[in-house]
């Protein structure tokens, strides 16, 4: 009798340190990076599928879609991009031949994302245009980019072309302000937001932008002025956002899983 209740004690007293252990190891993951463990589970289940979906069928049509998923599950689990770019490098060396040019472009344009967020500019704009389908939605992130490289007369066209879509776009006038303000004349950058004023007088974001301007020139209490007009037409407005800046360096990844 006593020795069969050792014998269950010790069950019992193994199955408990194996609970701990596995509560233990359960715990170093999760305060282990990536901080998003439910992308690192989706990840690990992209590869499994994969594998068992080679095995099975023993084709490779759907490989670049594969690197293209672990790309966009990299992309939004590290900092470091490097990773997701490389996965999107495969992605487009994997497609098959008989896919359509659409779909080339699309991964230049998914690429761009991706290096837009890892602060690659270069890399980003040169798959904005490979990609050929810019949008209008991209037209002021495509600006800033060449901006950056020091092409201003095209970043230009494209503030321009968006407002010939919309003559009161704010990120039109955004756009043309930032372009003519890094050029060393944040006295036209003053004029483009007086002429957006005048299209639309309600606009607390034209006020706050013609604000920071003047604040840049010395005019404080003009720049006063325009952030209280700001305010009397949106008291909570944020005037620190920057749309130029959002456009530049995106917070979030929007990108989905095909």
């Amino acid at each position: 009798m006593i020795i069969r209740l050792n014998k269950k004690t010790r069950k019992e007293d193994i199955k408990f340190y194996c609970t701990v252990l596995l509560i233990f190891i359960l715990l170093v993951w999760f305060c282990t990076p990536p901080g998003n463990k439910f992308f690192q589970l989706c990840l690990w289940g992209n590869n499994t599928r994969y594998l068992i979906e080679k095995y099975i069928k023993k084709s490779d049509t759907s490989e670049y879609i594969f690197h293209r998923n672990n790309a966009v599950y990299l992309a939004r689990m590290y900092k470091d991009k490097r990773q997701s770019i490389n996965e999107m490098n495969l992605a487009i060396k994997t497609l098959p031949s008989f896919a359509s040019d659409k779909e080339l472009k699309r991964l230049y344009k998914e690429r761009a994302q991706i290096r837009l967020m890892a602060k690659d500019y270069n890399g980003a704009l040169n798959d904005f245009i490979n990609s050929g389908s810019v949008n209008l939605s991209d037209y002021l992130t495509v600006a800033m980019l060449f901006k950056m490289g020091g092409n201003y007369r095209e970043a230009m066209s494209y503030c321009n072309a968006i407002l010939e879509k919309d003559n009161t776009a704010y990120a039109g006038y955004a756009c043309l302000s930032d372009i003519y303000d890094s050029y060393g004349r944040p006295d036209y950058s003053l004029k483009v937001w007086n002429l957006a004023i005048d299209r639309i007088a309600s606009n607390p974001k034209f006020y706050v932008e013609r604000a920071k301007i003047k604040k840049k020139m010395g005019d404080i209490s003009g720049y006063e002025a325009d952030i209280a007009k700001a305010k009397e037409y949106s008291p909570m407005i944020n005037i620190e956002e920057s749309i130029v800046q959002d456009a530049i360096s995106p917070k979030i990844l929007t990108l989905t899983i095909r």
